[in-house]
């Protein structure tokens, strides 16, 4: 759904069709035919724009009169999923998202219902909007966080088996959190950079906060990287300590029932003069000694702590 606000005195929302003052910044979402049809910009940049609008990618392109650019924010219920995407075009009177779905609807209605834009600019919209992007996103992460402990206890502990799709989903999912930080940080920092001179010095600096809180978030989920790797070798350690536990049982084993088998191996020869195979008591005998050959190596076994 198209949206259209006028930055005069405050954010204010208007009628998509109703006409704007020529000095009058405005913001808005539209669709990518909405925004053809305003005829902002030149062709050039509406061709780029048009490109953008489908990658997948956070994307940032400056212009002598404009900026354009592109969002792909990962989902925070799950990141491997496919992102959420929409193209922007900037400018001093100008700023307008293009958007297939509501979430520029939405993030615009909650930067004017918050009232926190000190000057009426398109710059500070878009500053409080990509603010928006990154709201919470250190609680998302410490939720991930705990997470990530939660499957590491499980491994300790050794109470539930852990599977190595979900430790590959972790690595995963960071790797394209880490991807986006990544992007977001670069677009702020192209954007303090002020390349086409459309910002003031104090929107330049906003920007540079924005910058900064971004490479915050992304070392934050590259410690949570380097946190999935230590999980994965915790879980390949928990398979080799399995392994090497079932092989240890087999060899007990094998060992318990080698002497037994020598032993009935060497009275099953059946030769005609061997002692005790006329004897009466022969057969009980040979079932004592087998069994206190295997009582005496479980007990040696046990005090190794094999067993």
């Amino acid at each position: 759904m198209a949206t259209k606000y006028e930055l005069t005195t405050r954010m204010r929302r208007v009628p998509i069709a109703q006409p704007t003052e020529p000095d009058v910044p405005v913001a808005e979402a539209l669709t990518a035919q909405e925004f053809t049809d305003l005829a902002l910009g030149t062709e050039e940049t509406r061709s780029a724009l048009e490109a953008l609008s489908t990658v997948e990618s956070t994307y940032i392109d400056v212009f002598p009169r404009c900026i354009i650019g592109s969002f792909a924010i990962p989902s925070r219920r799950d990141p491997l999923d496919d992102p959420t995407c929409f193209a922007f075009y900037f400018d001093k009177l100008h700023l307008v998202f293009i958007d297939g779905g509501t979430i520029c609807e939405r993030l615009l209605g909650v930067v004017a219902a918050s009232g926190v834009m000190k000057q009426m600019t398109t710059a500070h919209c878009l500053f409080e909007f990509m603010k928006q992007l990154t709201k919470d996103d250190l609680e998302y992460l410490a939720d991930l966080e705990d997470r990530m402990e939660d499957e590491e206890e499980a491994m300790l502990d050794r109470c539930e088996e852990v599977s190595n799709r979900r430790m590959l989903s972790f690595r995963r999912m960071l790797l394209r959190i880490d991807t986006y930080y990544q992007q977001l940080a670069d677009m702020a920092s192209v954007l303090a950079e002020n390349e086409s001179k459309l910002l003031t010095h104090e929107e330049s600096r906003l920007f540079s906060l924005l910058a900064h809180q971004a490479e915050r978030l992304l070392k934050r989920s590259q410690t949570l990287k380097e946190y999935s790797l230590q999980l994965r070798e915790l879980y390949q350690t928990s398979i080799d300590i399995r392994q090497n536990d079932t092989i240890q049982w087999f060899t007990v084993i094998t060992t318990l029932f080698a002497p037994l088998t020598l032993l009935t191996s060497w009275f099953g020869m059946n030769f005609a003069n061997m002692p005790g195979l006329d004897w009466a008591g022969s057969y009980y005998v040979v079932i004592g000694v087998a069994l206190a050959i295997a009582a005496g190596m479980l007990a040696f076994f046990r005090k190794k702590g094999w067993l």
